[in-house]
C-alpha cells in the first residue's frame, strides 16, 4: 500500500507523539522526587530490603535510602522480607514488618497515623503529651503512653497489644474502651473483644539483635502463662503471619533454648485455654541473628605520616559502614587514652575530613551506636596519624600503572589507560612529561593538568617504550622535584607468561589468597547508551567464600555510600542507574571466609556521558589501598 504525501505526514506525527509521551513517562516514574519545602517529621533507618514513600501530591512510589527524611503525610509500604525503623522528631519511634502500610499526618496538637494493614509496633515518647492517633478501618486508637503494637492482613482481623502503659479504643458508635498494659483487643464483625495477653514474652525482646558465633548463636527463650491456660508450645516462623513455621514445638516450663542461624525469626507461645475455648496465642516478638561484620578504622591507617608545607592539610576519615548500627561517634585525641578529645562528632555517615588540624600525632576511633535495643554499641580499635611540617613538598609519586608494565591497545580502547600519581593539596598544578629516550632528551609528550591524572594522547605516542616524569607546582610557582622515572611499554596485546614449573617437584602448589579488582578500575566508563554497570573481581588461593561490595559517590569532600551488597559470585551488574550521577566513585569488595575478613581491597573510577566534558578537576579522586587524595579548588 502506497501512502501519500499527507497521510505520511500523520503516521510521522502520531509515531512522534507516541515516541514523545513513552519518553516522558519512563522519565517520570524513575525519576527522583526532590522534598522541596515540605516538612520534614522524622527519620527512617534500614535493617533489611525495601521500604517506599509516596508523597502526599504524587503518585508515584519512590524507593527510600537508608537514613532518609520522612515528610510529613507520607504513605509509607514496605516489601517482603523488610524491616525497619521510623523515629520522629518527638522521639516516638515506630519499626514496621514486612508488607506493611500506613500514612502519616503530623499535622495540628493531634499526630495521626492511618495503618492498612501488616504488623506495626509504636513506641511513644512518654514525655510527650499529646496522644498519637492509630486509625484503622473505620476504628479509632489513641496511644497515651507506652507502646502497643499492631496487626492485620488479608486473612485477620486488626489486633491490637498494649505492652506497656495505656491505650484508648473509640468505637464506631462513638465509645470509648480503655486498654491497660497487658491486655489485647480483637477488632471482629461481631465487635470489639478485649482480654487478657494469655501468655506474656519476656525473652528475647522485640527487635533483639544476636550475633552469630560464627555460624549460629543460642537464643534463650523465656515466657510467662497466666492461669487459665495451659500446654504451650513454641512457634517460631520466618514470616509475621507464620504461614510456613519454622518449629513447632511443645515445651515443659517457661522456658527453652535453640541454636539459630543468620535470619529475621518471629517468635510467639501458643496456649490451651482450660475453659475449653480452643488455642490462644502470644503476641508476637522479632528477633534477629546476624553475623558479626567487621568494625574498623580504614583511613588514616596505623602511624601514616601526613606532610604539609605551609597550609595544614585535609585529612579525611573514613571507617567501615554497619548495617546494624544508625549513627557513629567519632573521637580525635592527642592523647593514647583519648582523653579530653580535640574532636567529638556524632554523623549517620562514615567519613568526616578536617581541614584544621595543627602539627602533631592524633589518636582516633569510632563508636557505632546501635539501633537494636539491648545491643552494645560497637567500637573500633584506636588508630594514629601524625601530621608532620616539612620544608619542600615531597616529589609527586607514581601509582599507576606500575613501573616496566605493558599499556595493551585494549586498554586505550576502553579508557583504561591513565597515568596516574600521588597528588598533594597544597600544589596547584602538575607538568608531565613523556619520553622514547631513556636519558630523557627530547620530550614527545608535554602537558599541565591540575589534576592528578591524565590521559596522554595515545594515538600521538604510538607503540614502543616509554618513559615518564611528573613534576609538581606550588601556587607560588615553587616546583617540586622531579618524580622517578615511570617505565611502561605500549604494545598491541599483552603477553600472558606461563608460570615456571620444577619437573622435580610433584607436590602441588598451594596459591596465596589473591583478590584483583579487575573492572572498573582506574578508567572512565562512559555511560552513554548503557543500561547496566558491571563489576568484577578474580579471586584465588581460597573458596566457598562471600563478598560485601560497597559503592560509594565523592562530591567535594564527602564521601557517600550509594550502595552495599552481598554475593558468592565474583561478578555482580548493577542495573538501577538512578543512584549514579556523573563523577568521581570508588568501590570496596571485602573477602569472608567463614564470617571471617579474609582482606578487602579498594577500586576507583570516574562516570561520564561524554568523556571528560563535564568533569571538573575538583571532581576527580583516586583511592589506592594506602592513600587517600582529594584535590582542592
Amino acid at each position: 500500500m502506497n501512502l501519500d504525501k499527507r497521510d505520511r505526514l500523520v503516521l510521522f506525527t502520531l509515531l512522534s507523539v507516541a515516541i514523545l509521551f513513552t519518553i516522558l513517562f519512563y522519565l517520570d516514574i524513575n525519576r527522583k522526587i526532590s522534598i522541596g519545602d515540605r516538612e520534614v517529621v522524622g527519620t527512617i533507618f534500614f535493617k533489611n530490603n525495601i521500604v517506599q514513600r509516596k508523597f502526599e501530591d504524587e503518585v508515584i512510589w519512590e524507593k527510600l535510602e537508608n537514613n532518609s527524611a520522612l515528610t510529613n503525610k507520607d504513605t509509607i509500604r514496605s516489601e517482603a522480607f523488610s524491616d525497619a525503623l521510623i523515629r520522629l522528631k518527638d522521639g516516638t519511634e515506630i519499626n514496621i514488618d514486612e508488607n506493611s502500610m500506613f500514612n502519616l499526618d503530623l499535622t495540628g496538637e493531634e499526630p495521626n497515623l492511618e495503618f492498612t494493614q501488616g504488623s506495626l509496633e509504636v513506641k511513644k515518647n512518654d514525655s510527650q503529651k499529646s496522644q498519637i492517633k492509630i486509625t484503622s478501618a473505620g476504628s479509632e486508637i489513641n496511644v497515651d503512653s507506652g507502646n502497643v503494637k499492631i496487626e492485620r492482613s488479608k486473612e485477620r482481623d486488626l489486633s491490637l497489644f498494649v505492652e506497656k502503659g495505656k491505650t484508648t479504643i473509640k468505637e464506631k458508635d462513638g465509645k470509648s474502651v480503655s486498654i491497660e498494659e497487658g491486655k489485647k483487643a480483637e477488632f471482629k464483625k461481631t465487635g470489639l473483644e478485649i482480654k487478657k495477653i494469655p501468655v506474656a514474652l519476656i525473652t528475647p525482646a522485640s527487635q533483639k539483635l544476636f550475633y552469630a558465633e560464627p555460624e549460629d548463636v543460642t537464643v534463650h527463650f523465656q515466657w510467662k502463662v497466666e492461669s487459665g491456660y495451659e500446654d504451650p508450645v513454641l512457634e517460631i516462623s520466618r514470616s509475621p503471619n507464620f504461614q510456613m513455621t519454622f518449629i513447632n514445638e511443645k515445651v515443659e516450663g517457661t522456658r527453652a533454648d535453640l541454636r539459630l542461624k543468620e535470619g529475621t525469626f518471629y517468635w510467639r507461645i501458643r496456649v490451651k485455654s482450660k475453659s475449653g475455648n480452643g488455642n490462644e496465642f502470644s503476641e508476637i516478638n522479632k528477633f534477629f541473628v546476624a553475623k558479626m561484620e567487621s568494625f574498623q578504622g580504614e583511613s588514616p591507617e596505623q602511624g601514616t605520616v601526613i606532610p604539609f608545607v605551609q597550609t595544614y592539610p585535609l585529612v579525611t576519615l573514613t571507617w567501615s559502614k554497619l548495617s546494624t548500627v544508625n549513627s557513629y561517634r567519632l573521637i580525635i585525641s592527642n592523647s593514647p587514652k583519648l582523653t579530653n578529645p580535640l574532636k567529638e562528632l556524632e554523623t549517620t555517615a562514615n567519613q568526616i575530613s578536617y581541614d584544621d588540624l595543627k602539627e602533631g600525632t592524633y589518636y582516633w576511633k569510632v563508636i557505632g551506636k546501635s539501633s537494636f535495643p539491648d545491643t552494645k554499641d560497637r567500637e573500633s580499635q584506636t588508630l594514629s596519624f601524625i601530621i608532620k611540617k616539612q620544608n619542600s613538598i615531597p616529589a609527586p609519586k607514581w601509582l599507576r600503572p606500575t613501573p616496566n608494565s605493558e599499556i595493551s591497545a585494549d586498554e586505550i580502547k576502553q579508557n583504561q589507560a591513565i597515568l596516574i600519581w600521588d597528588g598533594n593539596a597544597e600544589l596547584k598544578s602538575y607538568q608531565l612529561k613523556i619520553f622514547k629516550d631513556p636519558k630523557m632528551g627530547n620530550a614527545v609528550f608535554s602537558e599541565e593538568t591540575l589534576a592528578n591524572f591524565l590521559v596522554p594522547n595515545w594515538n600521538l605516542l604510538g607503540k614502543g617504550t616509554f618513559y615518564a616524569t611528573v613534576i609538581g607546582k606550588s601556587k607560588e610557582g615553587k616546583e617540586t622535584e622531579s618524580s622517578s622515572v615511570l617505565s611502561f611499554t605500549v604494545v598491541d596485546k599483552k603477553k600472558i607468561p606461563e608460570p615456571e614449573v620444577d619437573p622435580k617437584d610433584t607436590k602441588p602448589t598451594k596459591l596465596e589468597p589473591k583478590l584483583e579488582m579487575m573492572s572498573p578500575n582506574g578508567t572512565i566508563v562512559q555511560m552513554k547508551g548503557k543500561s547496566s554497570l558491571d563489576f568484577q573481581w578474580k579471586v584465588s588461593g581460597v573458596t566457598g567464600e562471600r563478598y560485601d561490595l560497597v559503592l560509594y559517590q565523592h562530591t567535594g569532600d564527602k564521601k557517600t555510600a550509594i550502595y552495599k551488597i552481598t554475593t558468592k559470585e565474583s561478578k555482580h551488574t548493577l542495573k538501577d542507574l538512578s543512584i549514579l550521577d556523573e563523577g568521581s566513585f570508588s568501590w570496596d569488595l571485602s573477602v569472608y571466609k567463614d564470617s571471617s575478613l579474609l582482606f578487602s581491597r579498594k577500586g576507583s573510577f570516574i562516570l561520564a556521558l561524554d568523556q571528560l566534558k563535564s568533569l571538573k578537576p575538583s571532581d576527580i579522586e583516586f583511592i589506592s589501598p594506602k592513600r587517600l587524595y582529594k584535590e582542592k579548588r
